[in-house]
């Protein structure tokens, strides 16, 4: 019986990967956003700014997924991929719905709105691995979203157990620290392990390259929002007038 895995017990390419990352994960959980979020002091329009451009990057995130379809005939994978999409565009769309709501926030006012230049790079990096790359690449590309999530909520969880029931992020808390959300991360896991194990020591280099560079865009899309952050200097945000 295969041994199942955890968030501290690895297989042998996936310790690779978060060995590799090590030190942008463990610096973005402990950077003001997250512990802020964690103790249910963050400020209220900070979070506002990231589930904005969270609701936007879902909406690429999930066409990342349509486009791995296209690159394999193995009927799981193309069952799996569905199943994100369908988790993507009702269930956490629906958390950042009444998020939303209660900042007064529209979906339609979201969805016509503007990605921050730190999410935009981090959807087109994601996007153009898509295009341009094979199955395991996306797999890659997408792992680090559902890794990264399951880690920081499961901690959260436990490390603000005694004050989570008064805190006003505990929805948010409580679907990313969940079972059922690691499980997605875990079907990537299994299936890249598969997939290495046919690819050069050189290949497999680039892939946790590509893994890190995508735990840096995490740092970065949360990092953005704790500043509110739209551009690479403030006095770029305004749009140009017409």
């Amino acid at each position: 019986m295969t041994q199942a895995i955890t968030l501290t017990d690895l297989p042998p390419f996936a310790r690779r990967m978060r060995d590799a990352a090590d030190l942008v994960w463990q610096e973005g959980y402990e950077q003001p956003f997250i512990r802020e979020l964690g103790a249910g002091t963050l400020d209220r329009s900070k979070f506002a700014f990231y589930l904005m451009q969270d609701e936007l990057y879902l909406g690429d995130y999930a066409k990342v997924h349509a486009l791995a379809v296209t690159k394999t005939n193995d009927r799981e994978v193309m069952a799996f991929m569905a199943q994100v999409q369908n988790q993507i565009l009702h269930v956490e769309t629906e958390v950042h719905r009444d998020y939303l709501a209660s900042f007064g926030l529209s979906e339609q006012m979201v969805l016509n709105g503007r990605q921050s230049a730190f999410a935009r790079a981090y959807t087109t990096n994601m996007m153009t691995v898509a295009y341009t790359g094979d199955l395991l690449d996306i797999l890659i590309a997408v792992l680090p979203c559902a890794w990264v999530y399951a880690d920081y909520g499961q901690r959260l969880a436990r490390e603000f157990a005694d004050t989570l029931s008064g805190n006003p992020y505990k929805e948010w808390i409580d679907m990313y620290s969940t079972d059922e959300f690691w499980q997605s991360a875990v079907w990537l896991i299994e299936h890249i392990e598969s997939m290495v194990q046919e690819v050069s020591e050189e290949r497999k280099r680039e892939l946790i390259e590509s893994f890190v560079r995508g735990v840096e865009y995490e740092y970065m899309f949360w990092a953005s929002a704790y500043d509110k952050q739209m551009t690479w200097k403030p006095e770029w945000s305004a749009l140009p007038q017409q």
